[in-house]
């Protein structure tokens, strides 16, 4: 994927950006903002995606991981896991267990 026209000098290359902390697979994809931008830049970033923050690094993310993506390339849902008050926890496809909040 091309980066957007007139923010090349603030974005990285596209690719996987964020991974999922229990089995480390990709749950998100577009471009690392490499450098500060001001307000109206940021605001112009955000409608060409969502603005994600894994510390210390910024995100214009594209892309993310449905579950019905997840069923076609880990197989079918085999555990939904949630806390003691209901609160989602996990969810396994075939055999890869993700926690990542997209998939909730």
């Amino acid at each position: 994927m091309n980066k957007p026209k007139g923010y090349e000098y603030c974005l990285g290359e596209y690719g996987p950006q964020l991974f999922d902390a229990l089995c480390g697979e990709p749950v998100m994809w577009g471009f690392e903002i490499t450098r500060r931008v001001g307000d109206e830049v940021w605001k112009e970033l955000s409608g060409l995606g969502y603005l994600e923050c894994s510390y210390p690094n910024w995100y214009l993310i594209t892309k993310k991981l449905t579950r019905e993506e997840a069923i076609e390339k880990y197989g079918k849902i085999t555990d939904e896991k949630f806390g003691p008050k209901g609160g989602w926890k996990s969810i396994t496809f075939g055999k890869k267990e993700f926690c990542s909040k997209v998939l909730k």
